[in-house]
């Protein structure tokens, strides 16, 4: 893992901005009891391959599970193969704001990643 361009690289090339990783630090504080992690898993429906993320209670013995910049972050071996090259942000947009899945296989349709999802 190393700090580029404020973001967190980890090895699968599933990045964290320092904006995400402090909003996420934030809410893990806020939780009782504190979750052991950030589960980040994929699913889909009629518009493609989507992103999302809870607070995650337990591993699995087939989850995968790595650290960025202090906090664990869980997948599963399925949802892995489409965290590549996808960055987790926090954004603020007028009065709005949450987390975003950018990149890879986040967009709600492969036609952004020129195919990839479907060659994985």
């Amino acid at each position: 893992m190393f700090l580029w361009a404020g973001r967190y690289q980890v090895m699968t090339n599933f990045s964290v901005t320092t904006a995400a990783l402090d909003k996420i630090n934030e809410f893990m504080q806020e939780r009782q009891p504190t979750p052991i992690g950030v589960r980040v898993f994929v699913y889909q429906d009629v518009t493609g391959i989507n992103h999302s993320m809870s607070f995650a209670d337990a591993v699995s013995i087939t989850d995968e599970v790595f650290d960025v910049a202090g906090v664990t972050f869980i997948t599963d071996a399925n949802s892995s193969a489409f965290l590549n090259n996808v960055v987790l942000d926090f954004v603020t947009v007028g009065v709005s704001s949450g987390f975003v899945f950018q990149g890879g296989c986040a967009a709600r349709s492969c036609l952004t990643c020129n195919g990839a999802c479907r060659r994985q």
